[in-house]
Parts: structure tokens; sequence; C-alpha cells
């Protein structure tokens, strides 16, 4: 069968865009790769009307609604390969199974862990930490955002420290901010964390110091979980984003990309918030709609 879309991940993106062109009566194949990134979180956050929900059951609801739609088909296993030729795409999924779509959409997003998700719930809470454990993209970048996050932080506790290590130096005026907001920098490189269960209890540092600490919020590197966008030749951003437009389209024709996978150049970081890469899924869907108006319908 051909579709008039396929998309891969059931991520809040990709559902968002299967609901949308479901609704548009265009058949539409979801591949199905399991939990997003976002699973092991306690819930997601900011989502008018589902704020606080478990990750998992907002795709289980999300899932379920899409079962209405007779266009939409939702299928269990992962993407291994695909080809463009000509402007006709052919997805080759595990197992060997090919399918041909008249476009393509890739929207995994999903909601990192992030301040205001984590640190509502126990705003007053002292001795909080946030950390760099790895660069993602320039190291302009990772300071700009490990300095903001520590600034951020201190609006829910008293007590912040920033931990860097000894091969990330920040300038001047960055200290000063930091300072100035009574933020701690600690530059020995962090080698441990303790505590009980799930709980951080204290940080070990490579000089045998310890710091007691009540939470930890890490910059953790982000990478793509599929190469799929690298088989098509997709523009990809410095810090291993897909690049899109406004509307959600990749520099190959056809190509969609939306959630915390793909950012428009103009912005510094993708849309990570669970409601931010559903309005991109929806977008980039309506998108796909308007433009399979002026193309030929498939025959099966």
């Amino acid at each position: 069968m051909t579709y008039d879309a396929v998309i891969v991940g059931t991520g809040p993106a990709g559902l968002s865009a299967a609901l949308t062109l479901g609704r548009a009566r265009r058949e539409t194949l979801v591949i199905d790769g399991g939990p997003g990134r976002n699973a092991p979180s306690d819930g997601v956050h900011n989502f008018l009307s589902r704020d606080g929900i478990a990750p998992t059951d907002l795709r289980n609801i999300a899932l379920e609604q899409l079962s209405a739609y007779a266009t939409v088909e939702i299928r269990e296993g992962l993407a291994d390969r695909v080809t463009a030729v000509d402007g006709e795409f052919e997805l080759v999924l595990a197992g060997g199974h090919r399918v041909r779509p008249g476009g393509c959409c890739w929207p995994p997003g999903s909601s990192m862990s992030c301040p205001p998700s984590r640190a509502w719930p126990n705003a007053g809470a002292t001795r909080w930490c946030t950390a760099r454990t790895a660069t993602a993209g320039s190291a302009a970048t990772c300071r700009w955002r490990c300095s903001r996050q520590a600034i951020h932080l201190r609006r829910f506790s008293p007590d912040v420290v920033l931990c860097l290590g000894a091969d990330f130096e920040l300038d001047e005026d960055q200290r000063k901010l930091l300072s100035a907001g009574d933020v701690i920098v600690v530059d020995q490189p962090l080698v441990g964390v303790g505590g009980a269960g799930a709980m951080v209890q204290w940080l070990d540092f490579a000089d045998g110091s310890r710091l007691d600490r009540s939470a930890l919020f890490v910059h953790a590197p982000l990478r793509q979980r599929s190469d799929l966008p690298t088989q098509l030749g997709c523009q990809i951003l410095d810090d291993g984003a897909v690049e899109i437009n406004d509307l959600g389209q990749t520099s190959v024709p056809g190509v969609y990309a939306a959630g915390d996978m793909a950012r428009r150049p103009t912005l510094p970081l993708a849309g990570a918030q669970v409601i931010l890469a559903a309005a991109e899924g929806t977008l980039a869907a309506i998108v796909i709609d308007q433009e399979l108006l002026l193309t030929p319908t498939p025959t099966n």
C-alpha cells in the first residue's frame, strides 16, 4: 500500500501529526518504536489540561484516540533505512518490510527534564546543584546554558551550586552574573553522585571533597536516535538537530521534522517541551496535507 505520509516515532509531535492527518482523511502510517525519551520522567508539565500526567499515560491516550481514525495505521517496529529518488521515498522497516509514502515526516518529540518541571513541586528546598556533564555544540553555547540554568534555579532554591569542572572556563561577565545571583561555582570535576535509592544526597569531586545536595540538574548530551535524516541528506545543525524552516520542512523536499530532534537555525534550542513538540507536529501535518492537495492521488 502507498501512504500519503509516514510518521516515524510516536512522541507528542508524531502523534499530533498523525491526529491532524487522520482528521484530514490522509492515509497515514505511524511507525511505533516504543516509549519515547521522556518515558522515565515522572510527569509532563506545562501541557494544558494534562499537567503532571505520566508520559506513558499521555501516549496511551493519544494512541487510543487515533484508533478512531480509519486512515491512520499504527505499526510497531523500527525504521532501519530510507531512500529518496526523484521525490519518491521508500522506507525499510526492521525485518525487511518496505513502505512507500507520498510524503515523509520525522517528528519524535518529547519533553526534557527542565527546571520548572522538577523545581516547582520542591520550591524552597535547599542544596541544589546544576552540573555540566558534556558539551553539546560550542563551548560558548554550553557556558550560556549552564549559567542561565543556575540563575534560573535560584528562583526555586536559596542554595544553588554550579559544577563545571577544571576544563570549562567561564568568562568574567558570566562569573559576575552568577555571583550577583548568589550562585556558587565549583571548578573541580564531578566524579560521583550518592544517595538513598533515586534520591540525591551528596556529590563527590576529583579532589576528594564531598558536597551535600538535595537535587542535581545536568546538561546531558543529546544525539539523534535515528540516522534516517542523515540517510536522506537532510541538513544537520552543529548541535546535531535537523534543520527546519518555520513550517517544519527540512532541506529535502517532502521530508518534515518536528519536536526536540529539529529546530530552526534562528532558535538556540529545540522545542523540548511536550506541548511545543505537539504544536510543531500539528503544523507539519497541516503543511503536508496542503502540499498533498497539489499532488496526484497515488493508486494502490
